[in-house]
């Protein structure tokens, strides 16, 4: 009888050549091809009780049956990115991983001792890697995403037992939810989405008297949330427990404060990009004047009709600042980083008369810093009124359109568009350290700039464009036009230089989208370009010869890892090693450019 069948009963009748000798030594690879052999009868189970079950009440067994089952597959999935880490997998040679690619395809022979695995490699590895790490390992060799890899590496030590460097062993960070997770008492995924946010939350902890104790109780109480209650519960506590723990610190380290700042990008959406802007104080007071300058329109950075005509119209600005409409833009981070000066700007004049300004009561009635910290410029620039009642959510993020014709929220976007578009771009030529000089790239067919396609073209970066923004991006001065034919070969781009130039490159990214290595997420300013045929043998810096790379698979590609080859339409594709594809087919990173975005692109 299965019923009093231990593990290692089992292992003994499925041990390959040795199966059923008595005294055999069970080994790892006994134990393996048993794991194998498991898998493969729970899989055959699992069909025929479905193909064959008409009862509710059986259905009801075998549904909670195939949940335990992949409690324990996630379990697993994590035990084995562990060992994998832990030895070190990711340095074995290619042929390994081919070799093992090949019994994971058909492991008959290796099930029944005929063929057995590769050999562990004897010496350290010298010259390029596969994968330079267990994350890189778990993507290409188990053709899964990047992103759920990484979460699985840094599951590991929030929920898995290990050893540190002394090789003392340690628990896991959180040993109830490891528990938990072990056990199979509660969904898998659930457990990890709560581990992750109470790591998220140790900052926090660490700042309460007692962390230890804290982390404890507040991980009895998600634990018991997890196994106990759904999934929207859980949220709701774990986003309770945050809110005390922010509202319980009077003053909260700046180490904390950061870990939530940055410009988040949340996709596009009904054609309309969405940002989350989260800054540290002194960040926000940046943002909060530079609303309030586009607010008075008393300046030149409020200036009503322009602001207008720049909303309207998109019109770029140039290098000098000018915003091609209504002169030069206010170049406010010169004057506020300058020495204190007895003059006032030029740009501060009398409405009444035009002339500049020199009264300085007059002047710091107009001013962005007056005496009273706590006042402001309300948003019609027509006095001082407490600071509170200026910068909030409700009058700052009002949809009420102002008598310009635009909202605050529009205007406060105008203003820092013109930042962004003049950032970098000094008068001397020489770039700004910490500006970027954003150039826009428009790629477009023939047809589309003539009106005659469907679609409309696209930015470098996927953002499909209307008609009439295509139009009025290509009037742009900061706007890089590639035409293209119907195959997406360039038809004209001007000048040729001998490496591949500002231009060409952006030309390149612009048809490729970003690293043509397929799932590579690496964004395109960080790749390189690739010569088809290398200089040194003769080879030609011009558009169709270059393709862009990551770095690391630029390295891949010059150690003969992948291949790159050229396909019918010619564009450039990767010929992927056999471990990662049998098939051995050009395939393109659909990542950036899919079919679905511009069809007579690609």
């Amino acid at each position: 009888m299965l019923e009093h069948m231990d593990t290692t009963e089992f292992i003994n009748l499925t041990a390959g050549p040795t199966r059923g000798t008595p005294g055999h030594h069970l080994s790892t690879d006994d134990e393996l091809r048993a794991l194998i052999e498991a898998q493969n009868l729970a899989r055959d189970l699992a069909r025929r009780v479905a193909a064959h079950t008409n009862s509710p009440v059986q259905a009801a067994l075998f549904a909670h049956a195939a949940e335990d089952a992949h409690r324990t597959a996630a379990h697993a999935r994590l035990l084995a990115a562990g060992t994998a880490r832990r030895t070190l997998a990711h340095e074995l040679p290619e042929t390994t991983f081919d070799a093992l690619a090949a019994i994971h395809q058909n492991p008959s022979d290796y099930l029944t001792g005929v063929s057995s695995l590769p050999h562990d490699p004897a010496t350290v590895p010298t010259g390029r890697l596969v994968f330079k790490d267990t994350t890189e390992f778990l993507a290409g060799f188990l053709h899964i995403g990047f992103y759920e890899a990484r979460e699985r590496v840094r599951a590991i030590d929030r929920l898995l037992p290990g050893t540190d460097i002394h090789g003392i062993h340690t628990p896991a960070r959180f040993p109830v939810l490891a528990k938990d997770l072990a056990d199979g008492t509660a969904d898998p995924a659930e457990i990890g989405t709560a581990a992750r946010k109470l790591d998220k939350l140790t900052p926090q902890i660490n700042q309460h008297p007692n962390p230890t104790l804290l982390a404890g109780k507040l991980e009895d109480q998600v634990a018991e949330s997890v196994r106990r209650e759904d999934p929207r519960t859980t949220a709701k506590l774990l986003t309770g427990i945050q809110t005390t723990l922010e509202d319980g610190a009077k003053d909260i380290p700046e180490e904390i404060l950061r870990t939530k700042t940055g410009m988040f990008y949340r996709g596009t959406t009904g054609g309309l990009g969405e940002f989350l802007l989260r800054t540290l104080p002194r960040d926000t007071e940046a943002l909060l004047a530079m609303c309030a300058s586009t607010d008075n329109p008393r300046t030149k950075a409020g200036d009503r009709d322009g602001l207008l005509a720049q909303a309207r119209t998109t019109t770029n600005t140039d290098g000098n600042g000018s915003n091609g409409s209504n002169g030069s833009n206010d170049q406010s981070t010169s004057s506020e980083t300058a020495a204190p000066s007895t003059s006032f700007p030029d740009f501060l004049v009398d409405p009444a008369t035009g002339t500049p300004l020199t009264d300085p009561e007059t002047i710091r009635n107009l001013s962005l810093d007056p005496e009273d910290p706590d006042t402001r410029l309300n948003s019609n620039g027509n006095g001082l009124v407490p600071l509170a009642k200026i910068a909030t959510p409700d009058t700052m993020n009002t949809t009420t359109y102002g008598p310009d014709g635009l909202t605050p929220p529009q205007r406060h976007l105008q203003g820092l568009l013109n930042l962004l578009k003049t950032a970098g771009q000094a008068r001397t030529g020489k770039k700004t350290i910490g500006l970027p000089s954003p150039t826009t790239v428009v790629i477009a067919t023939l047809n589309e700039l003539r009106g005659l396609a469907e679609t409309h073209g696209i930015t470098g970066r996927g953002q499909k464009l209307t008609p009439a923004e295509l139009r009025q991006t290509l009037c742009n001065g900061g706007a890089l036009p590639i035409t293209l034919n119907g195959k997406s070969q360039i038809l004209d781009l001007g000048r040729e230089e001998r490496f591949f130039p500002d231009y060409m490159r952006e030309a390149i990214l612009g048809i490729y989208g970003g690293c043509l290595f397929p799932g590579c997420t690496v964004p395109p300013e960080h790749c390189e370009i690739d010569h088809d045929e290398q200089w040194a043998t003769g080879g030609t810096t011009n558009i169709n010869q270059g393709r862009p790379l990551c770095t690391s698979h630029h390295h891949a590609r010059h150690t003969g890892l992948l291949t790159v080859t050229r396909d019918l339409d010619g564009l450039f594709s990767v010929i992927l090693p056999k471990f990662m594809d049998p098939e051995q087919q050009p395939r393109r990173n659909a990542y950036w450019r899919t079919p679905t975005q511009n069809p007579p692109l690609f």
